[in-house]
């Protein structure tokens, strides 16, 4: 008998096909994706020391336990929760064949009548401020046993989906051994810092209906919202199916589930296996801005439309009530799919952008312009400002830069942001000038450091941004259409010509770079590394410069 582990049911279902098929291999790991992903390794590492060092209670370690053979590490976590300790990290669970699961949770915690909570470490957000009658209960890393309300927040279910399937898992599990709490509640501990709170744990009743139903679950006239126990079961139950699938195939057998390309094929080991039997018109591979989900890919496959081109073609009057009424997971099914089709139309005309308006695009104009472009690393710190200035008054262009390639603390961040803005201040004293930058992260990122530190330089910054910041994006969205997507990257290379000397800039990769630039094993590597995040965010200052002379090009 097979089981699956926690990850099965929140990750794509042709990853399981293609690991029970008796044909196909599993390809070595990708070293470059465990260093994208090593900042999640390091922040469990820091709150797992946060809590042993603060927490008084019982503690079973099961990192400690790792080299012992897998029966021996389930007989000390079922010995543990026997004996009623009250925290168990890393705990392996015993295995269970006839309801398909194995799963080693990063926590165990002991609830009041004895029974177990499963909890997780995450390195993202998990918790959103929120206005009105909402709270999230919390308790702190030293009493994970003791929770409480803080209002004004909420939990992000929705986003967080993946995160409570892994938990709802965990919570099956502990129901079969009979060491679940009666109560099923779950925790998360996620990037969040809440205020005067710092890092805590975020709890969630998993047999609460707050999320959209699978499309698993049988059809009704209207998504009716489920709790993440019932999204787990139908979403587990149908990896169960498919493993069972798979494992009857011969291993000359052509695959029993096709591939639909989704976010996690960029980290996915198996994309060299799924890539071969994708046409290279499939609608889930070209479209990759507001993409349909794999759920509604199928069903277009089901109706006989899987490329582009053939969705460019289609008759929506006829498509429609064929599609919509199988789209019963979530809403707006219409909407998704007529923005598809006019993706579709434009990109087998061949056209990047078109544009929603007329006549001439209103774009201001100052003697001092100035292109600003932020970094923020792994810790969500803001590393570096960067700043191209083109100043009329001297006919100067230059770039200048603030950065600290180290591993940051709040003083730290917030000095590193004071002395920029001084310098903008200083440069900006009595003259014409503007800031141009794309999306509103670096108008955010500065709003928060100004609120957290109250400094006079960030606080004077954050009024001024109100009167002389322009978000490029904002005026791209008003007046352009970009089948994929309107990305500063896809703007600046398809409408203004612009190139990165990088050949593979992005967030993610940026981010292994910073690791590099402060820990990499030799002066060289840490000096080669700084001068390509430099390069880099020098070349994205350089990019909105570019996408703003084209836009006066067109008036």
């Amino acid at each position: 008998m097979f089981t699956l582990d926690a990850y099965a049911a929140r990750s794509c279902a042709v990853k399981t096909h293609n690991a029970f098929h008796p044909g196909l291999h599993l390809p070595p790991a990708d070293e470059g994706l465990r260093e994208v992903f090593h900042g999640g390794v390091a922040f469990e590492a820091e709150v797992l020391e946060l809590l042993l060092s603060g927490f008084t209670g019982s503690v079973l370690d099961g990192r400690t336990l790792a080299h012992l053979p897998s029966a021996d590490q389930e007989r000390a976590a079922l010995d543990a929760m026997a004996s009623g300790v009250e925290v168990l990290i890393g705990p392996l669970l015993p295995r269970d064949p006839v309801e398909h699961r194995s799963g080693r949770p990063d926590l165990l915690l002991r609830g009041a009548d004895g029974g177990y909570h499963p909890a997780e470490i995450k390195f993202h957000r998990v918790t959103d401020p929120r206005n009105g009658a909402s709270s999230v209960t919390w308790s702190g890393l030293a009493d994970p046993l003791h929770r409480r309300e803080l209002e004004g927040f909420r939990f992000r279910h929705t986003w967080r989906l993946n995160d409570l399937l892994q938990l709802a898992h965990y919570q099956r599990m502990l129901l079969r051994l009979g060491h679940a709490a009666a109560e099923p509640l779950a925790a998360v501990v996620g990037s969040d810092d809440l205020p005067g709170l710092g890092r805590v744990f975020s709890w969630v009743d998993l047999g609460a209906p707050v999320l959209p139903p699978s499309p698993r679950m049988p059809a009704v006239e209207e998504p009716v919202q489920v709790s993440a126990l019932e999204r787990y079961d139908a979403e587990h139950a149908f990896r169960v199916e498919v493993a069972a699938l798979a494992s009857a195939l011969s291993p000359q057998d052509p695959p029993a589930l096709l591939p639909i390309a989704n976010r996690e094929c960029g980290w996915c080991q198996w994309w060299d296996v799924c890539r071969p039997q994708l046409d290279d018109d499939d609608l889930s591979l070209r479209i990759s801005k507001s993409p349909l989900d794999v759920h509604e890919i199928r069903v277009l496959r089901d109706l006989g439309v899987a490329t582009v081109t053939e969705l460019a073609a289609s008759d929506l009057d006829d498509l429609l009530p064929r599609y919509v009424p199988r789209i019963t997971h979530r809403g707006g099914a219409e909407d998704r799919l007529r923005l598809a089709w006019r993706r579709s139309v434009l990109m087998a005309r061949g056209v990047d952008f078109d544009r929603v308006t007329d006549g001439p695009i209103e774009l201001p104009r100052a003697t001092v312009e100035i292109d600003l472009d932020i970094e923020t690393s792994t810790d969500d710190r803001v590393y570096l400002w960067g700043f191209l200035v083109d100043d009329a008054r001297d006919g100067s262009r230059y770039y200048r830069h603030f950065s600290a390639f180290e591993t940051l603390d709040d003083d730290a961040e917030r000095e590193l942001a004071g002395a920029a803005t001084s310098w903008l201040r200083d440069l900006v004293a009595d003259a014409d000038a503007l800031v141009f930058h794309y999306s509103d992260y670096e108008v955010v990122r500065l709003q928060r450091l100004a609120d957290a530190s109250g400094a006079e330089p960030l606080t004077w910054m954050v009024d001024w941004a109100r009167r002389h910041f322009v978000d490029l994006f904002t005026v791209i969205r008003t007046h352009f259409f970009g089948t994929q997507g309107l990305g500063l990257k896809v703007v600046a290379t398809k409408a203004a010509g612009f190139t990165w000397r990088d050949a593979t800039p992005g967030g993610l990769n940026s981010l292994v770079w910073f690791d590099e630039a402060v820990t990499g094993a030799t002066e060289e590597i840490r000096a080669s590394a700084r001068q390509r995040l430099l390069e880099y965010n020098e070349d994205d200052v350089e990019a909105t410069w570019h996408v703003r002379r084209w836009l006066r090009s067109l008036n």
